[in-house]
C-alpha cells in the first residue's frame, strides 16, 4: 500500500492513537507524550477499571475505551508481553496498574456493599458511564462505512448473545453476598482446585480485562469459579497478613492455573487486537461500539421490585455518568505541543 505522506516518504506515517489524535511519534512512541493532562487521564481511568472489575456484569476493558485511550492500552501491553519496553508504555502501564490496584485495595468493600444495597442506581451509573464514551467513538468511525456499519451491528447482537447466556441478576447479587458471608464466617474453608476450568477462567479473566463488554466476574459466575476464585485470594491474603497463622497456601492450586490462563490470554488477545486495529482500524473500532452499545443489555439492572422513586434516581445518575464520562473522554485529547 502507497502511503499519502508526501513529505516523508521514506518514513511511515505515525500510526494513530484511539482518541485520534498522533499522539505517537513512532510506532514504539516516547514518555514525551505524556502532558499532564493525559497522564491525569490515565490515573482517573486506572480508578474506573479498579471499579469495573468490582462489579460483575461490568467490564474493564470497556473503561478504558471510553476514556479514549483504548488502542495506547492494548499497544503498550501487546509490546511488553514481547519484552518490547518503551519509557512510554513503562510511565503508561504503571501509572494505570497503580491506580487500578489502588482502587481495588480501598473500594473492595465499599462498592461490594453498593451494588448488593442499591444496585438498581449503581448500575444505572454504569450504563450512562459505558454510553458516555459512544459519542467519541462514533466521531472517530466518521464517515461511517458500510463494513463499520455491519460491525456495530455484530458488536451489539454479539453482547445481547452474551446477556441472554449469563446468569440472571438476582444470581449474581445472591453470588456476591455468599461470598461475603461466607469469608466472614468460614475464611478457613478448604478450596477445591479444578484445573481445567481454572485455566479457562484466567483466559476469560483476562480478557475481559483486554475486550470491553465483556465482564469477567460475569464470566467466572458461568464456570462456577467465581466463589472460589475469591476464597481462595482471601485464603492466600490471610496467610500473607498473619505471617501464616490464618489461611494457608492451598488457595495456590486455584490462583496458580487461573495465572497460566491469564497469560496466555494476554499475550494473543492483545497482539490479535495491536494488529486489528492497526490494519482494519475502522471496521475494528465499528465493532467495539457495537459491543460498547450492546454491554448495556448486561448491564440492565430494573426488575418488579423498582420503584418510581427508583427510576428517578437511576435516570439522575445515568445521565450524570453519560455527561461525566463524555466529558472525562476529553480530556488530554489534545496532540501534545513541543517547544
Amino acid at each position: 500500500m502507497r502511503s499519502n505522506d508526501h513529505s516523508s516518504p521514506n518514513r511511515p506515517p505515525s500510526p494513530r492513537s484511539a482518541d485520534g489524535s498522533d499522539e505517537h511519534p513512532t510506532p514504539t512512541g516516547d514518555a514525551t507524550g505524556f502532558s499532564i493532562l493525559r497522564l491525569v487521564r490515565t490515573g482517573i481511568t486506572g480508578v474506573l477499571m479498579g471499579l469495573a472489575n468490582l462489579v460483575p456484569g461490568v467490564s474493564g476493558g470497556t473503561m478504558v475505551l471510553i476514556m479514549g485511550l483504548y488502542d495506547e492500552f492494548v499497544s503498550s501491553v501487546a509490546d511488553v508481553t514481547r519484552l518490547r519496553f518503551t519509557k512510554r508504555n513503562v510511565v503508561f502501564l504503571g501509572v494505570l496498574g497503580i491506580f487500578v490496584v489502588a482502587t481495588i485495595a480501598s473500594m473492595a468493600e465499599p462498592t461490594k456493599s453498593l451494588v448488593t444495597n442499591h444496585r438498581t442506581a449503581m448500575y444505572a451509573l454504569f450504563i450512562g458511564m459505558t454510553l458516555g464514551g459512544a459519542p467519541m467513538l462514533w466521531r472517530m468511525l466518521q464517515p461511517v462505512r458500510p463494513a463499520s456499519g455491519v460491525l456495530i451491528v455484530v458488536g451489539i447482537g454479539l453482547m445481547v448473545a452474551i446477556a441472554a447466556a449469563s446468569p440472571d441478576r438476582p444470581d449474581d447479587e445472591a453470588a456476591v453476598k455468599e461470598t461475603t458471608d461466607r469469608v466472614v464466617d468460614s475464611p478457613d474453608r478448604p478450596v477445591e482446585p479444578s484445573y481445567a476450568r481454572d485455566v479457562l477462567a484466567g483466559v476469560l479473566g483476562m480478557s475481559a480485562m483486554v475486550l470491553p463488554g465483556i465482564s469477567g466476574a460475569y464470566m467466572l459466575l458461568i464456570l462456577g469459579r467465581y466463589l472460589d476464585i475469591l476464597d481462595a485470594i482471601h485464603l492466600l491474603k490471610e496467610y500473607a497478613t498473619s505471617g501464616g497463622q490464618q489461611g494457608d497456601l492451598g488457595g495456590l492450586h486455584v490462583l496458580i492455573p487461573v495465572a497460566i490462563g491469564a497469560v496466555l490470554s494476554l499475550v494473543s488477545v492483545s497482539n490479535l487486537l495491536k494488529w486489528l486495529l492497526r490494519a482494519y482500524p475502522k471496521p475494528t473500532l465499528g465493532l467495539l461500539l457495537g459491543i460498547l452499545l450492546g454491554s448495556v443489555v448486561g448491564l440492565w439492572p430494573f426488575d418488579d421490585r423498582t420503584t418510581d422513586g427508583d427510576y428517578a434516581i437511576a435516570g439522575a445518575l445515568l445521565a450524570g455518568g453519560f455527561v461525566f464520562t463524555a466529558l472525562l473522554s476529553r480530556i488530554g485529547r489534545q496532540k501534545p505541543t513541543s517547544n
